[in-house]
C-alpha cells in the first residue's frame, strides 16, 4: 500500500482509537475532558493515544510488519478489559480510607485509572512497538526461513554498514534516554542528596547505552537476543505502571541500568556462542 494512504489510515485509526479511549474514561467519571487540561496537556495525552496506535497500523499497512500491532491489540484490549470489566473503577474520599469524619474533597481511584496511565505514557508505548517492530524487519529480512517483508524500508538495509549501524543505534538510543528521562521526570523520581542530579544524569546516558548497543548489534550482525530482551525490558516496564504502588520499577530500570545492560550482553554472548557451536557443526558435517 503506498506510504501516504497507509499514514492516513493510520492517522485514522489513531483518531478512532483515542475517541474510544477518552469516551470510556468520561464514561467512567474520570477528567479526562479538554477542559481539564491546557491545548498543550490536551496535545500531548490526546495525541500520545493517536500516535500509539497510528504507528503499528502505518507499520502493518505499509510494511507487513505486524508484531507491533499485535501487542497495541492486546495493550488495549487489557486496558479496556480492566476498565469494563467487574470490580471496575471505585472513587472513595480519602477520609473513608483514613477514618476521618469530614470529607477531604481528595478522591482516590480503585481498581481504575488504567486508561489514564494509558494515556499518559503513551510515548513509552509507542517506542517500545518501534524498537518491536524493528526487530521483527531485521529478522524477517536476515533470516531466509521466514517470509520475507514485501515492502523493504528503503533507510534500514538488513545487514547495515557500520556508519549507518552507528547512526541507527545513536538515534534509537536518543530516542529511548528522552523518553525514560521524561518518564522518571513525570513518575517524580527523587534521589537524596546534593549529588542527585548526578544520579539523573549517569542514568540517562545509561539509558542511551542500554538501547544502543543491541539495536546495534542487531541492524549490523543480526543479533536478535539484546534488542528483543529491550524491548520486553521496555514494555514490561510500562506495563507495570498501570498497577505500580510506592516501590515503582521503573526506579529500578533507570536508576540501575547497568544490571539491566549486564543482562543483555549475557544473553548476546549466548547467541553468539550458539551461533558459532552451530557454524562448527556444519563445517564438521561438510568435512
Amino acid at each position: 500500500m503506498p506510504s501516504t494512504r497507509s499514514i492516513l489510515i493510520g492517522l485514522l485509526v489513531g483518531f478512532v482509537h483515542a475517541g474510544i479511549l477518552i469516551i470510556v474514561a468520561l464514561t467512567l467519571g474520570y477528567s479526562v475532558g479538554p477542559s481539564e487540561y491546557t491545548s498543550l496537556g490536551m496535545g500531548w495525552r490526546y495525541g500520545g493515544l493517536v500516535v500509539v496506535a497510528a504507528v503499528p497500523v502505518w507499520l502493518a499497512l505499509c510494511y507487513r510488519i505486524i508484531t507491533p500491532l499485535f501487542a497495541l491489540t492486546m495493550t488495549t484490549g487489557y486496558v479496556l478489559g480492566m476498565e469494563l470489566t467487574p470490580p471496575g473503577p471505585t472513587f472513595r474520599d480519602v477520609a473513608a480510607l483514613e477514618g476521618l469524619v469530614e470529607p477531604t474533597g481528595i478522591i482516590v481511584v480503585e481498581n481504575g485509572l488504567y486508561i489514564v496511565r494509558y494515556m499518559l505514557n503513551a510515548s513509552v508505548w509507542t517506542v517500545g512497538f518501534l524498537f518491536l517492530g524493528l526487530v521483527e524487519y531485521t529478522v524477517r529480512t536476515g533470516w531466509k526461513r521466514l517470509p520475507t517483508v514485501p515492502s523493504p524500508i528503503s533507510l534500514i538495509s538488513i545487514p547495515e554498514s557500520r556508519k549507518r549501524a552507528v547512526g541507527i543505534a545513536t538515534v534509537g538510543g536518543v530516542l529511548h534516554a528522552v523518553v525514560m528521562l521524561w518518564f522518571s521526570l513525570r513518575l517524580g523520581l527523587t534521589v537524596s542528596g546534593e549529588l542527585g542530579w548526578l544520579l539523573y544524569v549517569s542514568s540517562t546516558l545509561g539509558m542511551w547505552i542500554l538501547a544502543a548497543v543491541p539495536l546495534y548489534l542487531l541492524v549490523r550482525h543480526l543479533v536478535v537476543a539484546p534488542a528483543t530482551l529491550l524491548t520486553a525490558f521496555i514494555l514490561l516496564d510500562v506495563q507495570a505502571e498501570f498497577t505500580a504502588g510506592p516501590d515503582d520499577p521503573h526506579a529500578l530500570y533507570f536508576g540501575a541500568w547497568f544490571l539491566y545492560l549486564g543482562l543483555l550482553l549475557i544473553v548476546t554472548g549466548i547467541e553468539v556462542g550458539l551461533r558459532r557451536l552451530q557454524i562448527e557443526q556444519r563445517l564438521r558435517s561438510v568435512m
